[in-house]
Parts: C-alpha cells; sequence; structure tokens
C-alpha cells in the first residue's frame, strides 16, 4: 500500500483537474455558432446594400463595436470573480468560465465585423495582434486542459492536492528518516565516509553504512521538496537496480521490509514529480494569457478613447 499523509487519503485521492471542455458546453457552442452566424450574416447583407460599405463609425459598425467590447470585458471579469469567490449573487464560477470561453469567441466575430474585415492605423494593427495573441493562448490552455489530465490520470496513479506537496514530502522525508535510523542507528556524518584502509575495508563490509551512505547520498535529497533535476532516482530504472543492490546486502536481511518501504516513498516522490511537472505545463500559459488580456483591455480602452475624441 503506498505512503499516504493526513489530508491525502483515499478520499482525496483523485484528479484535482478537470477538462474543461465536456457535454455540459454543447448549448453554449451552438448558442455561439448561431448568434456568430446570424451577426455576420446581418453585417454582410447591411454592408452589400450600403454604397461603399460599412465603416466602423456607421451605426451598425459602432453597435458592433460596442457589443463586442462588452463580451471582450466580460470574458476579463474571470480573473476578478476568483479574487471574490464569495460573492455568489454574480453567478457560478463554472458558468462564467464558459462565458469567458464562448462569449470571448464570439467577440471576435463582432470586432471583425466593427472593423470592416480591416487592420486600421498602428493602433488598431497592435490591437489586434494582442486579440489574436489572447485568443491562441487561450485555445492553447483549452488544448491543456483536455490533454493533461489524461496524461496525469496514465502517469499519476494517484494525485495530490498541489498546494499540499511540499508538506507531503517533508513528511514522507520524516518517515524515511525513522526508518533508515531503525535499520542503522542514529546518523553520524563521519561514519559514512572511510577515511583510511581500515575504514575502507569496513564500509565494504558493512550494508548497514552502505545504506545510510546510499540514503545520505541519493534517497534524502531525493525525498527533498525540490527534487534535484539530476536525481538518479528520478529514472525508475536507476532506482530499481540501486535497492535492488541494497536488499541484497547480506547483514540487512531482516530489513528488507523496511527497505521496500524506502523504495516506495521513493516512488511516491517520483509520482509527486511528475504531477508537479504536468502541473507547470497545465497552468504556465495563464503567465502569458492574463498580462496579455490586461494588455488587450487597455488599449481597448485607448481605442475608443481616440476613436471618440480624435
Amino acid at each position: 500500500m503506498p505512503f499516504r499523509t493526513p489530508g491525502w487519503d483515499e478520499g482525496t485521492c483523485r484528479q484535482v483537474f478537470a477538462v474543461l471542455i465536456d457535454s455540459t458546453h454543447r448549448k453554449w457552442f451552438l448558442g455561439t455558432a448561431i448568434v456568430g452566424s446570424l451577426a455576420l450574416a446581418v453585417y454582410l447583407l447591411w454592408a452589400a446594400r450600403t454604397p461603399g460599405g460599412l465603416t466602423g463609425g456607421s451605426f451598425l459598425g459602432l453597435w458592433y463595436g460596442v457589443l463586442g467590447s462588452a463580451l471582450m470585458v466580460y470574458a476579463g471579469m474571470l480573473s476578478a470573480l476568483r479574487k471574490v469567490p464569495r460573492w455568489t449573487w454574480l453567478g457560478a464560477r463554472k458558468t462564467w468560465l464558459r462565458g469567458h470561453i464562448w462569449l470571448g469567441l464570439l467577440s471576435c466575430v463582432f470586432l471583425l465585423c466593427h472593423s470592416g474585415f480591416h487592420l486600421g492605423g498602428p493602433l488598431e494593427f497592435s490591437l489586434w495582434i494582442i486579440y489574436l495573441l489572447v485568443l491562441v493562448t487561450g485555445i492553447y490552455g483549452l488544448f491543456m486542459q483536455w490533454l493533461m489530465p489524461r496524461m496525469i490520470t496514465v502517469r499519476v496513479p494517484c494525485e495530490a492536492p498541489y498546494e499540499q506537496i511540499p508538506h507531503i514530502c517533508l513528511v514522507m522525508r520524516q518517515k524515511a528518516d525513522d526508518l533508515v535510523d531503525a535499520i542503522c542507528g542514529p546518523h553520524d556524518p563521519g561514519a559514512a565516509q572511510p577515511e583510511n584502509t581500515m575504514g575502507a575495508v569496513q564500509f565494504a563490509t558493512s550494508g548497514k553504512l552502505q545504506l545510510r551512505e546510499f540514503y545520505e547520498r541519493d534517497v534524502r535529497p531525493f525525498l527533498d521538496p525540490r527534487v534535484p533535476r539530476e536525481a538518479p532516482l528520478l529514472n525508475p530504472l536507476i532506482a530499481e537496480s540501486r535497492f535492488s543492490k541494497v536488499r541484497a546486502l547480506p547483514d540487512l536481511v531482516d530489513a528488507r521490509d523496511s527497505i521496500g518501504e524506502l523504495a516506495r516513498l521513493c516512488e511516491e516522490r517520483r509520482s509527486l514529480a511528475i504531477q508537479t511537472r504536468l502541473y507547470f505545463w497545465l497552468h504556465s500559459w495563464l503567465l502569458v494569457h492574463i498580462p496579455l488580456s490586461v494588455a488587450l483591455l487597455v488599449l481597448g480602452v485607448a481605442h475608443v478613447v481616440t476613436a471618440l475624441f480624435y
């Protein structure tokens, strides 16, 4: 049975990342497709009947700009909603998240019609570049939300709450310390390193000294909350090979169960390291998406001001 820490029981052993796009989004997808198609059809029909076509300052073009901007602001308010989780009267967060996705995409249709499918001047061109980058990073984020939970399910047998991983590592390391101390006795930093020929012979014939040296050199650093990238125990084949050698030492026959528990702790730590890496890739896109969204709102305000007063 894998080692579990307080707060990390079978009740919390579950997927902590949910796929964003599922059957509950079907209505949002259909609504976005219908409204977007109607908006585009109305624009094209109106533009065909207007000499010289429509511009952003025309009656319809202006309203398309207002609607597109309103949808963009709504999508951006998701971040603000996360800061005030007690404001339940604003609606469920899942609803806002779906609106963030689909209404954010729908805003692209209205803004394209508002611009008359032209890039405009330098400010408008910058606005379009930022807007497209926001859409691309958002779509990339949705893809990661679809991909990573499947990878986590395959590669991580039992997930831990991400915020608890450092604490879990410390508890596992303390348990490992107790196991090794019970086998080898209290740790003496000078005993594990032979300083002369006599010490080398003693080290070579003592399984307890070799276990202690292996533990202090490889296992204990591996159980640290910040596991070194070059840690050999990250490789399961290397880990199995080294633990097999330790188990085979003659004077550690009675301690094989404890050594097996030590190996299971390292397996748990390796699983947590994989989860941490996947979690990073799952959420790292937000480091780009959120600043771009803020820049988009700022440039959007600048566009409105320049359009009204200049």
